[in-house]
């Protein structure tokens, strides 16, 4: 009877022994493939991050880490081409005055707004100076203005992220040029406005402080590598409430002047949009932002006449796209009664990309 107490009991130290160790195996391999997995990551991540090619050149937000009054820059930047005459000179009504965001290589991009919706309306493009060679620029920019008289450059470096320095100057410049005008209209040279829906819009938004696409509750992109990229220093908080998008909005002439003097006092960030319709005129000033579907940062995925027509600005068109599209629409001033019957369908953002 004790030797087979003995016998148990030494069984059973033997299975503890045997699952102690089987423990003690488990907890190492488990340790391991943790330490394995850590160093995977973090090894993935540091070549990641050496593979990976800088920053882009227009990301380089250094100027901001200097000074971010608007002032400052604003002081320093000649004009250094500008039309002679406008058709604002001795106008006494001027329903909305639109200035494009164009840059220096984008010829292509100007041709196509002049040869179709850019010849309804008093239209300019405004542009800094391409860093790579200013002299040629300059003369080819020279010979542009004598031929057409419709440019505005800036001797401001033209990239993304001076944008909002450009929008200044915009709004300086219709400050200035033409003061009578009741709206004036921010856009850029691959957008394509509808000159007949554009008049409607005004039409049934007269007293509309700010008018656009409106964007809700955004992201703050920190990616740097993404064109929209705003780090944490520039702007604090993680999302936007609302804007307007950029690729075209109107302000009213009545609030030009108080926004670009307000503006003055608020701390510069890289995305115009966000800065002007945003932070200057809806945080600071109070004043609403109007949502209009028509002025869309999209544009429609079927290329159908009343898809078009029922757009007063549509975003993202090559000068092939545009001249395709005014082809459609150039001649149908009547054509909406014609597009009635799909109304319901093309008032949604579905029909858009």
């Amino acid at each position: 009877m004790f030797k087979l107490v003995v016998r148990v009991v030494v069984r059973k130290a033997k299975i503890g022994i045997h699952l102690g160790r089987r423990r003690s195996i488990c907890i190492l391999v488990l340790a391991t493939f943790l330490l394995v997995w850590y160093s995977c990551g973090w090894l993935i991540t540091i070549t990641s991050k050496a593979l990976l090619p800088p920053p882009p050149p227009d990301q380089n937000l250094d100027h901001f880490r200097r000074n971010r009054s608007l002032a400052h820059y604003m002081d320093n930047i000649q004009v250094l081409i500008e039309p002679s005459t406008t058709p604002c000179a001795g106008a006494e009504e001027v329903p909305v005055l639109i200035l494009v965001s164009s840059a220096p290589l984008n010829y292509e991009n100007r041709q196509a707004v002049r040869t179709t919706w850019g010849k309804h309306q008093p239209t300019y493009f405004v542009m800094g100076l391409n860093s790579n060679d200013v002299d040629e620029q300059l003369v080819d920019n020279y010979v542009e203005s004598k031929q057409y008289g419709d440019l505005v450059l800036f001797e401001l470096h033209d990239h993304y992220q001076n944008l909002t320095l450009k929008s200044a100057l915009m709004i300086q410049w219709a400050l200035r040029n033409c003061p009578q005008a009741e709206f004036m209209f921010k856009t850029d040279d691959d957008v394509l406005v509808n000159p007949w829906t554009l008049k409607l819009v005004l039409k049934e938004n007269p007293d509309a402080a700010l008018l656009g696409y409106k964007i809700e509750d955004t992201l703050v992109h920190r990616d740097e590598y993404t064109k929209w990229f705003m780090p944490r220093w520039l702007f604090n908080t993680d999302v936007v409430p609302q804007y307007l998008s950029g690729t075209g909005y109107l302000i009213n002439g009545v609030n030009l002047e108080n926004i670009l003097k307000k503006a003055y006092k608020v701390p510069l960030v890289n995305l115009e949009d966000v800065y002007f319709t945003y932070l200057v005129a809806h945080r600071t000033l109070s004043l609403p932002l109007t949502h209009d579907r028509r002025l869309s940062p999209h544009k429609p995925w079927l290329p159908l006449a009343c898809a078009y027509w029922t757009l007063a600005s549509m975003h993202s068109l090559s000068p092939d796209e545009m001249a395709t599209a005014w082809s459609k629409i150039e001649n149908i001033a009547d054509l909406d009664a014609s597009c009635s019957f799909f109304k319901s369908y093309l008032e949604s953002d579905f029909l858009l990309y």
